[in-house]
């Protein structure tokens, strides 16, 4: 009887108090989201190539 009780809780809360994101706000974020990622992995992939270059020219020095 005890898990029927924590799963209607639960139940409850998801349906009652949680206050869920209205699908255009949910569209925005996801967008956001997306474009700053995809911004971060170019400017790192752009920070390892230029790290890369530099330790292959300091190294390769005779």
């Amino acid at each position: 009887m005890k898990k029927r009780n924590f799963f209607l809780e639960i139940y409850d809360e998801f349906v009652y108090c949680i206050t869920w994101p209205k699908w255009g706000d949910l569209q925005v974020t996801t967008i956001v989201v997306s474009f700053f990622s995809i911004f971060l992995s170019l400017f790192l992939y752009g920070v390892d190539v230029f790290f890369i270059f530099f330790i292959k020219k300091l190294f390769s020095l005779k």
